[in-house]
């Protein structure tokens, strides 16, 4: 995987992924994200242990395309994730149960009567 595939997965900049590999830098509020993408874990990309599996979370495999949809929500404010699961959650809802009998329709020029 390409550094700049590996930044859009995780909503950073390539530059940003450039210096944490290159730089030593540690201090990526992402590095949970980065080592989800790669299959390991923060402690062994940060160096405090040299087992890359060690303690590995158990992700689901997940399609390019949910991959990049969770890198989408990560990298939202509040405001805006919160808005977005309001509207997957109306559109993965099922459609509401009709409630009683649905009132007879008339149309113009006739009086609803059969």
């Amino acid at each position: 995987m390409t550094q700049a595939e590996l930044a859009r997965r995780v909503g950073l900049a390539q530059p940003t992924i450039f210096q944490l590999i290159n730089r030593g830098k540690k201090g990526s509020t992402r590095l949970h994200l980065i080592a989800r993408e790669l299959r390991t874990t923060p402690a062994y990309l940060s160096g405090e242990t040299d087992d890359p599996t060690a303690s590995e979370p158990s992700a689901p495999d997940l399609s390019a395309d949910q991959r990049e949809l969770l890198a989408l929500f990560n990298a939202m404010d509040d405001a805006s994730r919160r808005s977005l699961l309001h509207v997957a959650r109306s559109m993965g809802a099922p459609p509401p149960e009709p409630k009683g009998r649905a009132p007879k329709l008339a149309f113009a020029g006739q009086t609803g009567k059969s």
